[in-house]
């Protein structure tokens, strides 16, 4: 997948602003027009001028981002060397792109009264800008350059995942480790850029990686406070706020999930299943038919997982699963798979689709009248059961990163 700064801008943008029929304009109110007044008194001309390679004779626009669509505000053909020059006005920071089409150019980030050169690549516009003249933009690009970096690197670590055969569990083990330390180096870079960056709205840029929004909200909090400093009421200042809303409403759903965690280990409990007490012993047969009991793990730390290939939820922690496991299970952490599946292919498609490496599958393909789930009370999947070398249960309900953390405080 090819790279481009501008498709990461418009790509936010467009998921923030509602469908409209482009035809139908609105028409302005006096607040309005004294507003676009006032800005167009305040503004001040910008120019932006250099040398784009391989782009001689041809025509490049000025766009600039923050409506339903970019909006070309200036154009100029190259000259026979590749020489533009363009011009805008503007009194805040914008974000602007220069290239042929919205798809192939360099991006910027100006305001008014800055004279900018930009020289670039015909053929790699997003990639190849060397800027002078605007910090703002070199801050950005930055970001957008290390952010390639490492898109680039996972994506051949995913090639080489892809192309392992599924016994090859140990070259891809090592893989997944590589990739959780670029990962890891480029969440300490994003932190970093954020506390470095507080000064300049290319902190913007930052925001796309940050998916863990519980837990990297004072982050985002730091984000929207540069934003409504130098683009407040901008699509990009409402895209933090909205993010940093949605956390919100994620800790206030963590809350409620805790609540839920509570009243169904009270519910375990009433049906003999809780924490200290030895977990019951299952004892199912594998996709081979060949039975596979769970006290025969004794001595391993064990997560019990109750699941399902029909399952959203279940489908969507089994990376989290794999990954910990991949982690973990050379200092005595496994994995005993109880399936509520009844289509026996669908359940062994979906152990090879996930690449669930793990040997302890099991399932008697009883869907909801398994025997397993009657046993340990199971109304609802996903459902774990962490289990002790001893065979006691430690925990119950773990997933995502509770699970990690735990697993960390018992193996680390």
């Amino acid at each position: 997948m090819k790279f481009n700064l501008h498709l990461l801008l418009s790509l936010i943008i467009f998921g923030l602003i509602s469908c409209s029929d482009s035809n139908n304009e609105a028409t302005p109110s006096s607040q309005n027009l004294q507003d676009i007044t006032n800005q167009k008194v305040s503004s001040k001309p910008f120019t932006i001028e250099g040398v784009i390679t391989n782009g001689a004779k041809k025509k490049f626009y000025l766009f600039e981002y923050g409506g339903n669509v970019p909006a070309k505000i200036d154009s100029v053909v190259a000259d026979e060397s590749g020489k533009y020059d363009l011009q805008g006005h503007g009194s805040d920071f914008k974000f602007y792109g220069i290239g042929n089409t919205v798809n192939n150019v360099a991006a910027l980030l100006i305001k008014g009264g800055e004279k900018i050169i930009l020289d670039s690549d015909f053929n790699q516009m997003s990639i190849s800008a060397k800027v002078n003249g605007s910090e703002d933009t070199k801050i950005m690009h930055e970001f957008s350059n290390k952010q390639k970096m490492f898109f680039d690197t996972m994506q051949s670590y995913k090639k080489e995942i892809e192309a392992l055969n599924y016994e090859e569990s140990a070259k891809r083990e090592i893989i997944i480790q590589k990739a959780e330390k670029v990962k890891e180096d480029f969440n300490f870079f994003t932190y970093n850029f954020i506390d470095n960056n507080l000064h300049s709205p290319a902190v913007y840029m930052a925001t796309s990686e940050l998916y863990d929004i519980v837990n990297e909200i004072d982050y985002l909090k730091k984000i929207e406070k540069t934003m409504f400093e130098h683009m407040n009421n901008s699509p990009f200042h409402n895209a933090v706020s909205q993010k940093i809303a949605q956390a919100n409403q994620a800790i206030s759903n963590a809350s409620r999930q805790k609540q839920m965690i509570a009243d169904q280990k009270s519910a375990f409990a009433n049906a003999g299943i809780s924490i200290g007490k030895k977990a019951p012993n299952l004892n199912f047969p594998n996709p081979s038919g060949k039975n596979i009991s769970l006290n025969s793990l004794k001595g391993k730390i064990v997560l019990l997982d109750f699941w399902a290939s029909w399952c959203r939820p279940c489908r969507a922690e089994n990376p989290n699963v794999l990954r910990l496991y991949e982690k973990y299970k050379d200092k005595g952490f496994t994995v005993y798979s109880y399936s509520l599946d009844k289509d026996a292919e669908k359940w062994k498609s979906a152990i090879q689709q996930d690449g669930l490496t793990w040997p302890y599958h099991t399932s008697d393909l009883k869907g909801w009248q398994a025997a397993g789930s009657a046993i340990y009370n199971v109304q609802s999947i996903p459902q774990t059961f962490l289990i002790g070398r001893d065979g006691n249960i430690i925990d119950i309900g773990l997933r995502g990163r509770d699970l990690e953390e735990k697993l960390k405080e018992l193996l680390d």
